[in-house]
């Protein structure tokens, strides 16, 4: 039986989102989340996470939004002007220039760790905010940090839909992601415990204004990989996140479909278990 982890992103990004995504567990749509430790509803999360300890929750490692979780004069490489993260499109072009100091990478993601674990929760995997762990350089940091401790940590593949019809701008980025997964998997193999498939709306290219089974059911058959991960982004109210996130829209609507339990059916008609990451490799 192929393991599924349906794993739903920014937990701790306000009230909203960590509401969101303790429906969907509740609906039994939902194995697994992961945490940004200083987003404003942080330590909410954190508490929603101890009373629901079947919810696998991970470390949604940050790099674009708001401040660092190291002093800012420790990790100037990692900051803006404002000694704030810069926008996801800033730190793409210092990785792709050179730019990112890899002490200083280490030393923001060892902080957030151990925010992690003062909110009194333990980290069932690593994975990113914006996929930012995906480019070569913050990739080594974090996979040698998850290697040495034990983690698993989020392969974010582009799955390519025949059906699918994305702009010039998606299809670059895809490109370029699915470029720097290649050469992530060859220099790591062997070293970690990664997802071996992955899937999201995203991967349509222009996401479905309302989610139906049917567009999970494809994204289901037409990943590969075992344990196979559907990465998922949840809110109840989209103006919630406004200025926070540009997908409100789409996050809200995943959740009505997730709250409603569309994917109960759909997970037992595919012959999935629905797993957490810590589950899908405790007997690797």
């Amino acid at each position: 039986m192929r393991r599924l982890i349906v794993n739903a992103d920014d937990f701790g990004l306000c009230d909203s989102v960590n509401a969101a995504v303790i429906d969907a567990f509740a609906a039994g749509c939902l194995s697994s989340t992961t945490l940004l430790v200083n987003g404003a509803a942080a330590q909410a999360a954190a508490a929603l996470a101890r009373a629901h300890p079947g919810l696998g929750v991970g470390l949604h490692f940050n790099l674009t939004l708001g401040a660092s979780s190291a002093p800012a004069a420790d990790v100037p490489a990692l900051l803006g002007a404002d000694g704030r993260f810069p926008e996801r499109d800033e730190i793409a072009r210092r990785a792709l220039r050179g730019r990112l100091d890899r002490v200083q990478l280490r030393r923001e993601l060892r902080a957030q760790l151990d925010a992690f674990a003062a909110l009194g929760l333990s980290p069932t995997h690593v994975d990113s905010h914006q996929h930012v762990h995906a480019l070569p350089p913050v990739f080594d940091v974090v996979a040698a940090e998850c290697a040495a401790r034990g983690l698993p940590l989020r392969q974010p593949a582009v799955l390519r839909l025949g059906a699918a019809r994305p702009d010039l701008g998606r299809r670059l980025r895809s490109g370029l992601l699915a470029l720097f997964n290649r050469r992530n998997a060859w220099r790591w193999r062997g070293r970690l415990h990664s997802n071996r498939g992955f899937a999201s709306l995203f991967d349509f290219g222009a996401v479905p204004a309302q989610p139906a089974a049917q567009h999970y059911r494809e994204l289901l058959t037409s990943a590969a990989g075992d344990p196979l991960e559907l990465m998922v982004h949840l809110v109840r109210d989209a103006d919630a996140v406004h200025g926070l996130t540009r997908i409100g829209a789409t996050a809200a609507s995943e959740w009505r479909f997730l709250r409603d339990g569309g994917l109960v059916p759909l997970i037992a008609e595919q012959n999935l278990r629905l797993c957490t990451y810590a589950q899908a490799f405790e007997d690797d």
